[in-house]
């Protein structure tokens, strides 16, 4: 691969890489196995290292995946809050311990280490802290570095106490300690999982995908009322105390002498850790635990992915420290998924919000990964063409990562010749509209706008938690609508009449009125949620914020220009044409002004001031900057934020319009087309002295 190839491929790979965050982090709702997502970052981290000119400091192979919400704060994590390599061989595992025996000097008779090893739960991170005995804050993992604050929620949680016994403090092997931070996984056991299920299937509303996923939204629920209901569960693993004047942990090595006195503190305190915890020095011992825990795994009331193994000794981790992402004292080992062998009865179609058609195999009920199943995406036709899937098949499924059940291949031997393959349907089989391909497109659509399937779609994409987050508005709901002709659009679920609603079957006063509170709760959310809501192509969680934050309502977000949108931190051109291209869309435009004449689109939708106007009076005011390499003594994102508190603009790419690039350690191919195009090139030390003669105190980053 020549390096022209290699960039094409490297940008293809950080968007496609950033597109699964969103999917994973932001919307709970992941299309693609842990395993496929490990092989995606490793071909990316091999390509930047075989041409590190292409690599970028915030590049996905170096960052967190971040879960922030807008709607809720964000507070500084005491120390970054990181990921665990993933592994999937034994030989991994060995691998991992020959470098740990490397690092550490524990080679021939300088003894052995030894590892803890323990269940990784399949659930959210969530870090708790106490002072003086008492729950104070309650914080998700956010980007690793800062966390949302659902502290709230966390107060919901029956097995988070609220406050700590007397002698709370005799769990620590050091006096005076006031303030301490526990870091665990919250979830939802099976049973609890499973009850949840019968009383929304009970109540005509749609069942929650799998345990992690409705864990992930729980927790992001702004109803602590709700959260209390969903009853969420939590488990341990991590302790260290804080200093309450600058909430960081102490100096020095950390507070435990090794993990599993941590974990026997973390029990005393009253806070739950799984009953599973083992030791191993040998990687014999390390195989046969994994064995004994993978073997429990089908009986548990909670889901696990895998195995946590850890350098137990404190002051090794210190030694063997950690990347940008990842402690190097610590590796995950993932299981195998699950799989079953069942029968396929027929190959149902179902059409999105974007017409595409997906064919669905509809199985005899199976358990598998704690959850029956009964349905399998088959994803496309020259997917089934290639795996020879027939209706009638006997098929083994499986639940990649426990994400998404698919058929994972056909067993041709046990057919008896009456199997048939589907064809790809000419018609729609909801509107019985012409079919196509897009170029480029192995997806088949449904090539009719007005679908009732596609309109059906873009009303739940409208009415879901990131958008509207429309209470009392499930997918039932919206079908009954569509069928009785009361709605054909987004715009026209405002114009819904109360004593319509309650007149409905299954309906009543208090229906209709949770559902008219939810629609004007609906016209003053965030308004890149509005963005998000309108469902561009495209147009995720993280790419609707920022164009919130460079285009503060709808008019101006209709007269941008591709050119403009490209430069804008993850978008670029491909997703810039896009924007602009539904816009000026008869169905986009359409769409725009129905829910204008609702008041959905207030007349102006901005984003909170400035802490300060100096827009016009400094250096920055007007100037567009590009910051590219490692900045020492500031975070990138302060950077950021002081340029366009100054009246400056910050964008993703180099281009003629850019006046100045801020160039920190390891700049790239940034720093040399800003060479060649002669533009502007800042060092961390003058753009500091420039943020302080315009009166900005640039920010010291202490991690």
């Amino acid at each position: 691969m020549d390096r022209e190839s290699a960039a094409k491929e490297i940008a293809r790979l950080r968007a496609e890489i950033t597109r699964h965050n969103e999917l994973y982090y932001k919307k709970a709702a992941p299309v693609i196995s842990d395993g496929g997502y490990d092989a995606l970052e490793r071909e990316l981290r091999d390509l930047e290292s075989r041409y590190p000119d292409l690599a970028v400091a915030d590049s996905p192979t170096g960052e967190v995946g971040s879960d922030r919400d807008a709607n809720f704060p964000s507070v500084a994590h005491s120390r970054p809050m990181l990921s665990l390599q993933n592994s999937y061989e034994l030989s991994e595992v060995e691998a991992f311990d020959q470098r740990v025996r490397k690092e550490l000097g524990r080679t021939g008779e300088s003894g052995d280490p030894v590892y803890s090893l323990e269940p990784k739960m399949d659930g959210v991170a969530l870090a708790v802290r106490y002072l003086d005995g008492k729950l104070f804050v309650g914080l998700t993992r956010g980007d690793g570095r800062q966390g949302d604050d659902v502290t709230g929620n966390a107060r919901t949680i029956g097995d988070i106490p609220l406050e700590l016994g007397p002698d709370w403090q005799d769990a620590f092997p050091e006096a005076g300690v006031r303030m301490f931070e526990a870091r665990g996984e919250a979830f939802l056991t099976l049973s609890r999982f499973r009850a949840l299920n019968g009383e929304r299937e009970a109540a005509g509303l749609d069942v929650l995908a799998n345990p992690r996923n409705a864990t992930a939204g729980t927790l992001k629920t702004l109803d602590s009322n709700e959260v209390r209901r969903r009853g969420l569960s939590v488990f341990f693993y991590q302790l260290f105390p804080l200093d309450p004047e600058d909430l960081q942990t102490r100096e020095g090595l950390p507070f435990f002498e090794d993990h599993f006195a941590e974990m026997k503190a973390l029990g005393a305190l009253g806070l739950p850790v799984n009953p599973f915890l083992k030791k191993a020095s040998q990687l014999i011992e390390i195989e046969t635990n994994l064995e004994e825990l993978e073997g429990e795994r089908a009986g548990l009331d909670y889901q696990i992915d895998g195995a946590v193994i850890k350098v137990s000794d404190h002051a090794s981790q210190v030694r063997l420290g950690s990347t940008a992402k990842a402690p190097r004292w610590g590796l995950a080992f993932k299981f195998a998924a699950e799989e079953a062998v069942t029968y396929l009865r027929e190959i149902t179609l179902q059409v999105g919000r974007t017409g595409v058609i997906t064919p669905v195999a509809e199985l005899d009920p199976v358990e598998l990964a704690g959850t029956k199943v009964s349905r399998a995406t088959l994803h496309n036709w020259a997917e089934m063409e290639r795996k020879d899937i027939r209706v009638g098949d006997q098929v083994v499924v499986v639940k990649g990562g426990d994400i998404i059940p698919k058929v994972l291949r056909v067993l041709t031997e046990q057919r008896t010749g009456e199997e048939t393959p589907l064809p790809a349907p000419e018609v729609c089989p909801v509107c019985g509209g012409a079919t196509g391909q897009q170029e480029g497109e192995v997806a088949l659509r449904c090539l009719n706008p007005l679908c009732p399937a596609v309109v059906a779609g873009r009303l739940r994409h409208f009415a879901s938690r990131n958008a509207c987050d429309i209470e009392g508005l499930g997918g039932r709901s919206i079908d009954l609508f569509l069928e009785l002709g009361l709605i054909s659009g987004p715009a026209d679920l405002f114009e819904l009449q109360r004593s319509v609603l309650a007149a409905l079957p299954g309906w009543g006063e208090k229906s209709a009125d949770r559902l008219l509170a939810g629609m004007n709760r609906a016209k003053v959310r965030p308004w890149s949620a509005k963005i998000f809501a309108l469902g561009i192509p495209q147009v995720g969680v993280t790419t609707a914020l920022t164009l919130a934050r460079h285009y503060p309502n709808i008019e101006l977000l209709i007269q941008a220009e591709v050119e403009d949108l490209a430069d804008l931190p993850d978008i670029g051109p491909i997703v810039g044409e896009t924007v602009v291209s539904f816009l000026a869309s008869q169905k986009g435009a359409k769409l725009v002004d129905d829910l204008r004449q609702t008041g959905f689109f207030l007349t102006e939708e901005l984003l909170p001031p400035p802490e300060r106007d100096l827009t016009g009076e400094t250096w920055f005011a007007g100037k567009v900057f590009v910051l590219t390499g490692t900045l020492q003594n500031m975070k990138r994102a302060d950077a950021k934020a002081a340029i366009e508190r100054l009246g400056g603009k910050v964008t993703g790419s180099i281009s003629k319009r850019t006046d100045a690039l801020v160039a920190g350690e390891k700049s790239g191919s940034k720093l040399a087309k800003a060479e060649k195009l002669e533009i502007e090139i800042l060092d961390e030390e003058k753009f500091r002295e420039l943020l302080a003669e315009a009166g900005e105190t640039a920010t010291e980053d202490d991690d």
